[in-house]
């Protein structure tokens, strides 16, 4: 692979001197090269499946693999039963509230009633006293109760909150493709333990390519974003249709996999050449030869 990178990567060399020479066309070779995704696991466990394989075509959202989720299911249970043994709590506290109103209800009535008795002279100060201290109660007792209910909803958020945060770390479980493409590396097998952060796949997608070409100076002063472009492979054949993507912004050295003693100092511009691939006829690593439309 490298020694037909450095090959490839002279033929740009050439092609740029050459360009250079007879003004005929901007163009120049390069490699199809694609956009990658590493996808890593988020959840540490035991590889019981894998559903890819290298060169394997995967859709975005496809389950790539499953990571064991029997701890997680047994620890979700676990809260699931928490929670029910809250919300029966809950409905304990709402009867005591509604209890404890009806008693504080009760106790204003005669709170009320025994105030006139003492202001007519029928009723005595011992008596009012009573009920006034029965009415204090049944106030603390109805003012606990709503606290317990408050007290009982807020566990009850928590609870949930909690059993969210675990089923969320089920789905990390089962990795999905961020991305339609290719599977052009695996890095897991069935069996095998992983940790949150190792890489599973790699994915690249394909259907759409670039080529980054290096032009000379007088050449790249003529290319601008949008600009179209013929790409073909280096032995001829078909013929592909692509846009200049992106330009760089300053010059640099002829790269070193193809530059000669006498081209030690040249400078050159990069552009990225994009390359609609539906039919996925264009491989990563493909050489290709690029001509640039004035």
């Amino acid at each position: 692979m490298k020694a037909a990178f450095y090959f490839v990567m002279a033929g740009l060399f050439l092609s740029l001197v050459g360009c250079g020479n007879n003004g005929e066309f901007t163009g120049g070779s390069g490699i199809i090269e694609t956009d990658e995704t590493v996808v890593s696991a988020e959840s540490s466990g035991r590889v019981l499946q894998r559903f890819f394989d290298e060169g394997s075509l995967v859709k975005s959202g496809d389950t790539l693999a499953i990571i064991d989720p029997s701890n997680l299911e047994l620890e979700l249970a676990s809260l699931q039963a928490g929670k029910d043994v809250i919300l029966a709590q809950l409905d304990a506290a709402k009867l005591q509230t509604e209890k404890a109103g009806l008693a504080y209800d009760y106790a204003e009535k005669e709170h009320t009633r025994v105030t006139e008795l003492l202001k007519s002279g029928t009723a005595t100060q011992q008596v009012f006293d009573k009920v006034d201290l029965q009415l204090n109660d049944a106030r603390v007792a109805r003012e606990s109760a709503e606290v317990q209910v408050e007290t009982m909803k807020a566990q009850l958020a928590q609870a949930e909150a909690n059993i969210s945060r675990l089923e969320r770390r089920l789905l990390d479980c089962y990795p999905l493709a961020p991305t339609a493409g290719t599977v052009t590396e695996k890095y897991i097998e069935p069996g095998e333990l992983v940790a949150p952060g190792k890489p599973l796949a790699r994915i690249s997608r394909i259907d759409t390519v670039w080529v980054k070409v290096y032009l000379a100076a007088g050449d790249f002063a003529h290319v601008k974003l949008g600009d179209k472009a013929k790409v073909s492979t280096e032995s001829g054949g078909s013929e592909f249709e692509g846009t200049v993507i992106w330009t760089s912004e300053e010059a640099e050295f002829t790269p070193k996999n193809v530059q000669t003693e006498q081209s030690r100092a040249d400078l050159v511009y990069a552009a990225k050449v994009s390359i609609p691939n539906p039919d996925l006829t264009l491989k990563v690593g493909m050489p290709m030869f690029v001509t640039l439309e004035d």
